[in-house]
């Protein structure tokens, strides 16, 4: 199995004695593409421009392809962030076409010149910007902007491309363009960190979603996350999950797919109950814990699936680890991404 592209260890970052970030560990495993979500000030950024060699931590260590990148000295720290681009919310764009501004770190590539056009026409192509190449990208707008950064990025082929907040200022019917691009560069080899506060963005790019709170690793933004391969299956919509499992759901899309249940829309009972739900599945609790004001019901269904009780209808239950149960919700609980 591939190792870490990326990891940190004991990372704080401060400003202005403020910590704005302080985490103990975490990793990006090599050739994937991992989310950070989490609302703006909760540290993504930072965390970003630790990694791209441009927010030295107070304290911990930040790993990059093997390499104490902070620990380098100054010669290895720059060719060390040469295998890493960022492309921030607001990119900076020079003041010249757009086919130039694409163009541009390719020249200090050793690349031939089709090498450097065929690179330049597949981030183009990626990202329908055949229409703006000549003109001038200080005349774009945001989104534009943004797309042209991306591609910039694209054909670089980085081996960590880190993106704040890629489809930030890009309108609805350029969005999917933008995550077929961070796809696109997965696909390249590049591992991938992106940076949103779209949590359904961040689960249809990926499953290896990290949440960030106050500069800190927070509990995750969901729960209940399968992965399958949407179809129809005599008339109906499923979910269909490695191993067997079928969910069925409410949806219009179709093929390989992310979806979620929150917990407290699961009912749990004794025995199979009659309703208009079209999940009820038969599971086995595996674990109990207590949540605040709610008890929290891990239970394996052939898939392991969380809900949330009150602790009255636990009691009235009867029910303990080991219990045999049956969990019921419906198919427009199913959220997919």
């Amino acid at each position: 199995m591939p190792g870490n592209a990326v990891s940190v260890s004991g990372l704080v970052i401060k400003y202005d004695e403020q910590k704005a970030l302080d985490l103990d560990i975490l990793g990006f495993e090599q050739g994937q593409i991992h989310v950070l979500i989490g609302p703006n000030g909760s540290g993504k950024t930072t965390l970003l421009r630790a990694i791209a060699g441009l927010e030295k931590p107070a304290a911990g260590k930040v790993s990059l392809l093997g390499e104490d990148l902070y620990g380098l000295p100054r010669k290895e720290f720059r060719r060390a962030t040469r295998a890493v681009s960022l492309c921030f919310q607001k990119p900076y764009l020079f003041n010249t076409s757009v086919r130039r501004n694409i163009e541009y770190g390719l020249r200090f590539r050793d690349l031939s010149v089709s090498q450097k056009r065929q690179r330049v026409d597949s981030a183009v192509d990626v990202l329908a910007l055949d229409p703006f190449l000549e003109r001038n990208a200080h005349g774009l707008s945001a989104g534009e902007a943004q797309r042209v950064a991306i591609a910039r990025v694209i054909a670089l082929k980085p081996e960590v491309t880190l993106l704040d907040e890629p489809a930030a200022n890009v309108d609805a019917s350029n969005k999917s363009r933008v995550e077929s691009a961070i796809t696109s560069l997965q696909v390249e080899g590049s591992t991938v960190i992106v940076a949103t506060h779209h949590m359904e963005q961040a689960y249809r790019l990926s499953a290896n979603v990290v949440r960030l709170e106050d500069g800190r690793i927070a509990p995750p933004a969901v729960e209940n996350l399968l992965e399958g391969v949407i179809n129809e299956e005599n008339g109906s919509t499923v979910l269909a999950i490695e191993g067997g499992s079928l969910v069925y759901i409410v949806s219009e899309k179709r093929g390989p797919a992310r979806a979620a249940i929150d917990p407290s829309d699961i009912i749990i009972s004794k025995e199979s109950i009659s309703s208009s739900a079209r999940n009820s599945l038969p599971a086995r609790i595996v674990a109990l814990s207590e949540l605040d004001t709610k008890v929290v019901v891990t239970a394996d269904t052939g898939l392991k699936l969380v809900a949330h009780i009150t602790p009255k209808s636990f009691h009235s239950l009867g029910i303990t680890l080991g219990s045999k149960i049956f969990l019921t919700f419906k198919a427009s609980a199913v959220t997919v991404f």
